[in-house]
């Protein structure tokens, strides 16, 4: 007994969705199915086997549905495939057209699949029939002066028209049914027209009803505080008590009338969307909005809407509240903007560490390769290395004394090398269209001051002048010493007369209004737009001047620019003298034996080879637990202990304090890449450790084991 073959359809459709559809429909009712996406797949599809039926679309890319079907006639060893055409059209030349290219028949889109079932059905069973009953010769057709040549059977022909037939019959039905709906809305319309003309009569009267009401008792609320206003539910103004008008500018007699969008919004819609949509549910509504007042000044209010319903309970007007909280929302801003800033401090201080692990081996390394380079440019190389390194260490501090404002190290400054490394940063980073003058003449004192610190105020002052100069203009930085007798110190009261380095900044930019002068070095007041500035870059230039015991002063003119000026109190000779001494020292070792304990393999690495190449016997461990067992075993040959702070297992402090309790008197220098005055206040509380802040240098490091050593 044999299995009965499925007959197969071929689907020829370039619409996925369509093509999937057109698939479930033929699977389900028990049809063997394959797809192509255009008319050369399906070609390649009938070579590979040969279906009952082809289901095309007649609009596809490339080769279209006729094209398909013309190929399929033409060609003998596609002799008994059946085609039908899938068109959206129904006009009688694509029946015509259908009839020359030889198609079966068509079907019109949409179908419904239980007419399009009956077709494949009634096709496939006179099939037979079909095969038999061979095309007469060509008869060439003209419609609307287009020539077809028709080569279809009888059968062919007649699928074709009664197709047509039913068709166009049920859209004569749709029509037909269309119409009488038609009909029937409108009657239903008039009727409804009817009775919302008596309802509107009714609503009118009461609206005028509630208007008196209203009127009334409007003498009492003018003495309420807060802004109060009644308006229709389309936003007519009837009502705008005493208060509304000191809040918005506007008076009862101009707003009374006018649409509250206008008065209150500016005109924008999107603002009242909220409660406006709450008034049509007859709902309340309360919450904060921006507001704008006459002169165009906004206003930022609490506000309360509550609809007021007519006789029947329909919303037909609303009562809004609204109390003034621009101080409130401002004073909040302030609020948020420092907390935003307590978390930057944060998220530097949790980074710092594992950046200075980064950047203190390659400052280390710098040291040893350029030792070993023999060429001069390897040798420049290395030092631009190297300086890159020191700067992104700068970076780090910078960011970290600005988040969690502490003091860095002092140290004696020679200010004109100061400028010089800052123009290359601005002539790198600043737009061509600004011109850098520097004038840095030789004889001018040293200052005692934080490099990393002074960089990042005098660095604030450019980008401000930058900033200023938006078309591009001249940026001029220049360094000075000079004296301020008593009566020129008094104009910044609390400077002491004497000897000064000026630091000026200066450009051609937009200038400084009068009025903004004495504001510009207050946190957070900015005079540029929302998301160009936090406000706090000169009021950090003031607290950074201030902590090293100078003052700043800035001078402004309107469309020619500006120009601040930083003072700082001038080092003797005498002082340069002796701050040059204290720092004279080699470092060499002569075999002493340093423990260098690092959770970071790299830095145990470079640190054991800086040492040995200096003369130093040097041992390692990765944490305080190995550090604890090496000071066991070699105790006794140990000189020094370098520790990191911040280890797993046990840290730095923990290290330290066992360290002491084996031998009172051991050596030990701590390192980190957290600011030393946290590891004192926080992370590193045991006195008399000397503190080495990574990244640090060959030389840093060698200096401050010479310094414990004696």
């Amino acid at each position: 007994m044999t299995m009965q073959r499925k007959q197969r359809i071929l689907i020829a459709e370039d619409e996925p969705v369509a093509a999937l559809k057109l698939q479930v429909v033929l699977e389900q009712a028990g049809y063997d199915v394959q797809r192509a996406a255009n008319g050369e797949e399906a070609l390649e599809l009938l070579d590979k086997s040969l279906p009952d039926m082809i289901i095309s679309d007649v609009i596809m890319p490339g080769m279209d549905g006729y094209r398909l079907c013309r190929k399929i006639r033409t060609t003998e060893a596609y002799h008994g495939v059946l085609v039908v055409l899938l068109t959206s059209h129904t006009d009688p030349g694509d029946v015509l057209l259908g009839l020359s290219v030889g198609a079966d028949n068509y079907i019109v889109k949409p179908y419904e699949p239980k007419d399009l079932l009956e077709c494949v059905r009634q096709m496939l069973s006179s099939r037979s029939e079909r095969l038999r009953d061979e095309p007469a010769d060509g008869v060439e057709v003209m419609y609307h002066g287009t020539p077809y040549i028709i080569n279809a059977n009888r059968l062919q022909v007649l699928n074709f028209f009664i197709n047509t037939y039913e068709t166009q019959f049920r859209h004569q039905q749709a029509l037909v049914s269309a119409r009488d709906e038609l009909a029937m809305l409108s009657r239903n319309l008039e009727h409804k027209v009817q009775e919302r003309t008596v309802e509107l009569t009714e609503e009118i009267r009461e609206r005028k009803r509630a208007e008196r009401r209203i009127s009334e008792q409007a003498a009492l609320l003018d003495l309420a505080h807060d802004a109060i206003m009644v308006a229709s539910i389309s936003g007519e103004v009837f009502y705008w008590n005493r208060s509304a008008e000191r809040l918005y500018g506007w008076s009862a007699g101009q707003a009374v009338g006018k649409s509250i969008r206008e008065l209150v919004m500016g005109g924008d819609e999107s603002v009242e969307t909220a409660p406006r949509a709450a008034m049509r549910r007859g709902e309340g509504w309360t919450g904060e909005m921006v507001h704008c007042a006459k002169g165009g000044a906004q206003i930022t209010v609490q506000s309360s809407w509550t609809p007021v319903r007519d006789a029947n309970g329909t919303p037909n007007s609303f009562l809004m509240i609204n109390t003034d909280i621009s101080q409130k929302k401002l004073l909040e801003a302030e609020v948020i903007r420092t907390q935003r800033m307590e978390s930057i401090g944060m998220l530097a201080g949790g980074i710092a560490h594992d950046l200075n692990n980064v950047l203190g081996p390659i400052m280390l390394a710098m040291g040893l390769l350029k030792q070993d380079a023999r060429d001069e440019n390897a040798r420049k190389m290395l030092t631009l290395v190297e300086e890159s390194a020191q700067r992104g260490a700068e970076m780090v501090k910078q960011v970290l004394m600005f988040g969690r404002g502490v003091d860095g190290a002092r140290i004696m400054l020679q200010p004109r090398h100061l400028v010089r490394e800052l123009r290359k940063i601005i002539e790198q980073s600043f737009p061509k269209n600004i011109q850098i003058h520097v004038m840095t003449p030789k004889d001018v004192p040293c200052v005692m001051a934080d490099p990393t610190q002074l960089n990042q105020a005098l660095l604030n002052l450019c980008v401000n002048a930058r900033d200023a100069m938006p078309q591009g203009g001249v940026l001029s930085l220049s360094v000075a010493a000079i004296t301020l007798d008593a009566q020129s110190a008094a104009l910044d009261p609390g400077s002491p007369s004497g000897a000064y380095i000026l630091l000026k900044v200066t450009d051609t930019g937009v200038g400084i209004p009068r009025e903004a002068r004495e504001l510009v070095f207050e946190p957070f007041y900015t005079t540029k737009e929302l998301g160009g500035g936090t406000g706090l870059g000169l009021s950090t230039v003031v607290a950074i001047v201030r902590s090293h015991g100078g003052f700043v002063r800035v001078d402004s003119e309107i469309g020619k620019g500006t120009s601040f000026e930083v003072y700082l109190p001038a080092m003797t000779r005498k002082s340069e003298e002796g701050a040059e001494h204290s720092g004279d020292s080699n470092g060499r070792g002569h075999g002493e034996t340093i423990l260098v304990v690092d959770d970071e393999q790299i830095v145990r690495e470079i640190t054991k080879v800086t040492l040995e190449d200096n003369g130093y016997r040097v041992l390692t461990a990765k944490d305080g637990v190995e550090a604890l067992a090496m000071y066991a075993k070699h105790g006794d040959s140990i000189d020094v202990v370098l520790t990191d702070l911040v280890m797993p297992r046990l840290d730095g402090a923990s290290t330290i304090q066992a360290l002491r309790q084996s031998n009172p008197d051991v050596k030990v220098i701590a390192s980190s890449g957290l600011n030393a005055e946290e590891k004192r206040a926080g992370a590193m509380p045991l006195p008399g450790v000397p503190l080495l802040e990574k990244p640090f240098t060959a030389k840093m490091l060698l200096t401050k084991l010479a310094e414990v050593l004696g």
